[in-house]
């Protein structure tokens, strides 16, 4: 039962340091000019080892400054990357870019430092100039909200899903990897079931990653997000009321003002669940889900987490704004275990 997992591991609302990050316009400038080494000829289909999973997030090695440190891949945040201050204290050609506020899944606010990094490394591929945030302790310890026993590999940085923007993300858990991938064409001629994946618009309209999906009770926006270990619902599924969503898209500039105590405003019981029976992606029923039930003053209906996850293919094209779904079966062989025609 799931019950007895919430000993085992923690669950980090949109990652343990998956910022629910409003944009400062000097960042979306930078933003803009990323990526100028990154030039992509053709087809490409670049493989990265996922190194295992903590609390069930996935982690990879990242190059920071010729330095190798392990960071979560947290499509959940929107930042490019986040660091432990000693990683980036010992960044060398580092440059402060500026301080910015952010808020947490309690509704309370923080700071933390951002530095543009000449350079990080994933697989021999290159981002340069990349806003990577200093770690902010206080918000890490508040999105945890049951201590994992799982091993850490050392500090862990994160990698938010800005990173992958010009390069397009695939995750196949079941064969422990992530890729850069140009397009489906090229999927399909690596073995992977194209033809069956599950096609639904990716919402980008607040900078998070988001999708639609039918429920029972009706249609609900979701976040998908690696950086959180269930699916967590926020949105009142019998006919209750959404008040506590206090934080939306007009009020997000206000948010200082809407909590000037910055008090923690999340409610969280670990045994309230909520279970549907359909969970309807695009044109495919994927079946009876069980959300664990929350209260974050942030407008999110739900947070799609690796629960679902792990037993999914995800591609992510962000110059289609779409997102691809496909259910392995039980009996599937892994695709690294699969004879070549």
């Amino acid at each position: 039962m799931k019950k007895t997992k919430w000993v085992l591991f923690f669950v980090a609302l949109l990652g343990s340091s998956a910022f629910f990050y409003f944009l400062l316009p000097k960042l979306n400038q930078v933003k803009q000019t990323q990526y100028s080494q990154l030039a992509f000829q053709g087809a490409f289909f670049i493989p990265v080892e996922i190194s295992g999973f903590h609390s069930e997030i996935p982690y990879i090695a990242v190059d920071v400054d010729a330095k190798v440190t392990s960071a979560k891949i947290d499509l959940g945040s929107t930042q490019f990357a986040s660091l432990p201050s000693e990683v980036i204290q010992e960044c060398e050609g580092k440059t402060f870019f500026n301080k910015r506020s952010f808020l947490g899944m309690r509704g309370k606010q923080y700071e933390s430092d951002v530095y543009l990094l000449p350079k990080i490394k994933i697989n021999g591929i290159a981002f340069s100039k990349v806003p990577a945030s200093e770690t902010n302790l206080e918000f890490k310890k508040d999105a945890t909200l049951v201590d994992s026993k799982d091993s850490l590999p050392g500090p862990l940085a994160t990698i938010g899903w800005p990173l992958f923007q010009k390069t397009n993300f695939f995750l196949d858990c079941q064969n422990s990897l992530l890729a850069f991938c140009d397009s489906l064409d090229t999927l399909r001629e690596k073995g992977y079931p194209v033809d069956s994946f599950v096609e639904t618009p990716l919402l980008l309209d607040r900078e998070l990653i988001e999708f639609e999906a039918m429920t029972d009770s009706g249609t609900m926006r979701c976040l998908l997000d690696t950086g959180c270990t269930w699916n967590m619902l926020n949105k009142e599924s019998e006919g209750g009321s959404n008040d506590h969503m206090i934080f939306n898209q007009i009020s997000l500039g206000e948010h200082a003002v809407l909590n000037p105590q910055n008090s923690d405003l999340m409610e969280f019981d670990p045994d309230k669940e909520c279970t549907f029976p359909m969970f309807k992606i695009g044109k495919k029923d994927f079946g009876e889900i069980t959300f664990s039930k929350f209260k974050t003053p942030l407008k999110v209906d739900a947070i799609i987490g690796m629960e679902f996850l792990e037993s999914k293919l995800v591609f992510i094209d962000f110059p289609h704004r779409k997102i691809y779904f496909y259910e392995h079966s039980s009996s599937e062989l892994p695709i690294s275990q699969q004879k070549n025609p």
